[in-house]
């Protein structure tokens, strides 16, 4: 798992001839599980450099006794830029991948991968608003097979 996350690190950084910055965001998603519905609340720290996105995002979902969360690392790639070269709207595609623990009764952690897919609307040079859908696929986990997550994100560039 760890020689996988700086594959995708040292992958994504490669392109030399773009600058990279540096955002923090927060996260406010719809999450269903295991016939469970739940607001998440999450924060996220990343890096873009082009067409390239990785961020480690830190959530929290909450429906009574039912709590979920989860620590991902996400890399989009933009798409459709010959479509999307004046207009605010980005489109995106990507994967994830991370740890997750489900408490109920019990404690149920275990490993997440899947695919994300969304748009980016850029406010301006420093902020964006970003809507994005990811499915996660677990692996190790009793209670819990998949995950399907409706996410709003604000990011703030520095």
């Amino acid at each position: 798992m760890h020689k996988i996350i700086l594959l995708t690190l040292l992958l994504t950084s490669l392109s030399f001839s773009e600058k990279s910055y540096s955002f923090l965001g927060a996260e406010t998603s719809f999450v269903n599980y295991d016939s469970i519905s739940s607001p998440s609340l999450g924060l996220k720290y990343g890096i873009q450099k082009g067409m390239w996105r990785s961020s480690l995002n830190l959530d929290y979902a909450n429906n009574g006794s039912n709590k979920l969360s989860s620590l991902m690392l996400q890399v989009d790639k933009g798409i459709l830029k010959n479509f999307t070269k004046k207009s605010p709207f980005k489109p995106h595609a990507g994967f994830s991948l991370g740890v997750l623990q489900h408490k109920n009764t019990d404690t149920d952690k275990g490993y997440g991968l899947g695919l994300n897919t969304g748009v980016t609307y850029l406010l301006n040079e420093q902020v964006d608003l970003d809507l994005s859908y990811r499915f996660i696929s677990t692996s190790k986990m009793n209670d819990i097979g998949s995950i399907n997550s409706l996410n709003l994100s604000l990011h703030y560039f520095y």
